[in-house]
C-alpha cells in the first residue's frame, strides 16, 4: 500500500471464496482447434510428468500425451508445407500457361502472312475454333493450339523462325512442359487433401487423448484441486472469471478522502481496489477487497494524483482492471 493511504470498507467484509461450487464436471474451453490443443497438450505433459505417479494417471501420462501431441505436430507441419509447395507448383503452372499462350500468339502473327489475317477453314488444322484466330487462354484450350502450331511447322519447316523459337520442336516442348506443369500441381493438390486428412485425425486424437484425460483427473481430484492448473485445465468447482467492473465512480469527500462506487460485476464475490499514487508507485497497489460495490479510500497523500481501479474476484480467478479513474487531492 502506498505511504499514508488507509483502507475503509464501507461494510464488513465476509465471503466465502468457495463456498458457491459447481457441479463435478470440467467446463473446459478445450475445442478441437489446433492453437488450443497444442498449448494445452503441453501444459499437460508437465503437470502429467509432476503428478502421473501419485495419481496414478493411465490416460494422460507424458508419454501418451507426447506421442499424440509430436504425431499432431508432425502431421500439421506436412500439410503446411505441402500448401506452401502446392502454391509454389500452381505459380510455375500459371507462368508455364503464360509463356506457351504469348509464344503461339508470335507464331500466329507469323503465320498470317500465309494463311490470311482473318479466321478462315485453313486455320482449324492449328486448332483455332469458334471462327476466331484468337490466342486461348486456358491450359486445356491451349492444348490442341500447341499441337497444331507444331504439325503446322513440322509439315511446314521453311515457316519457322529458328531467331524466335518458334519452331516445331519449340511447340512439342511447350505443349509437354505445359502438360507436366498442370500434373505436378493435380499430383500436389490430392497430396495436400490427404496430408488434410491426416491432420484433421491427429487433431481428433490428441483432442479425444485430453478429453479422456479430463475425465480420468476428474475422478482422481477434486473439484478445486490446484493441480488442474497445472495440467493445463479449468479447475471444475470454479466459476468461470468475472467481469471487469464498470461505471466506477470516485468522488472526493474529504481533502484526502475518496469515496468509490461501481456496478456489480457478474459472477464477482468480491473485488479488489487498486490505487497508484502518480510519482511515487510504479505499478497499481491493492488497498483492499470489498465484498460490496463502494469503498473509502482515507489518508491519501495531500496533493498527489491517483489512479483508481477496480478488478472483480472469484474461485475462478480475477477479472482484469477496470478503466481507470484519476482524483487529485487537495
Amino acid at each position: 500500500m502506498s505511504p499514508g493511504v488507509h483502507a475503509v470498507n464501507s461494510s464488513s467484509f465476509s465471503v466465502n471464496r468457495y463456498g458457491k461450487q459447481k457441479d463435478n464436471i470440467m467446463k473446459q474451453d478445450l475445442v478441437k482447434k489446433i492453437p488450443v490443443l497444442i498449448p494445452t497438450a503441453i501444459k499437460t505433459i508437465i503437470g502429467s510428468t509432476l503428478h502421473a505417479a501419485t495419481l496414478h494417471v493411465l490416460q494422460g501420462t507424458p508419454g501418451n500425451v507426447s506421442f499424440d501431441l509430436n504425431g499432431l505436430v508432425n502431421a500439421r507441419d506436412s500439410y503446411e508445407n505441402a500448401k506452401l509447395s502446392l502454391t509454389v507448383t500452381r505459380n510455375t503452372f500459371v507462368l508455364k500457361t503464360q509463356m506457351t499462350r504469348e509464344t503461339i500468339r508470335i507464331a500466329r502473327d507469323i503465320i498470317k502472312q500465309y494463311l490470311g489475317t482473318e479466321y478462315n477453314s485453313k486455320w482449324d488444322g492449328l486448332g483455332m475454333k469458334d471462327g476466331s484466330i484468337a490466342v486461348p487462354y486456358t491450359a486445356e484450350e491451349l492444348y490442341p493450339v500447341a499441337l497444331g502450331f507444331k504439325a503446322h511447322f513440322a509439315a511446314n519447316p521453311e515457316r519457322e523462325n529458328i531467331p524466335l523459337q518458334i519452331t516445331a520442336v519449340k511447340m512439342q516442348a511447350l505443349y509437354d512442359e505445359l502438360i507436366a506443369a498442370q500434373t505436378a500441381v493435380l499430383s500436389e493438390e490430392e497430396a495436400v487433401d490427404e496430408l488434410k486428412i491426416v491432420r484433421d485425425e491427429k487433431t481428433d486424437r490428441l483432442f479425444k487423448r485430453l478429453r479422456a484425460t479430463i475425465e480420468e483427473l476428474t475422478l482422481l481430484m477434486g473439484p478445486l484441486d490446484p493441480r488442474w492448473k497445472t495440467f493445463g485445465f479449468n479447475m471444475p468447482g470454479a466459476d468461470e472469471t468475472p467481469d471487469a467492473p464498470l461505471n466506477v465512480l470516485a468522488v472526493l469527500i474529504g481533502a484526502t478522502t475518496a469515496a468509490l462506487k461501481w456496478a456489480a460485476a457478474p459472477r464477482a464475490e468480491y473485488y479488489r481496489v487498486w490505487v497508484r499514487v502518480i510519482g511515487v508507485d510504479a505499478e497499481p497497489i491493492t488497498v483492499g477487497s470489498p465484498a460490496d460495490i463502494d469503498f473509502t479510500l482515507e489518508n491519501l497523500p495531500a496533493g498527489s494524483t491517483i489512479e483508481i481501479y477496480v478488478s472483480a474476484v472469484n474461485n475462478g480467478g480475477e477479472s482484469q482492471l477496470s478503466e481507470k479513474i484519476t482524483i487529485t487531492t487537495h
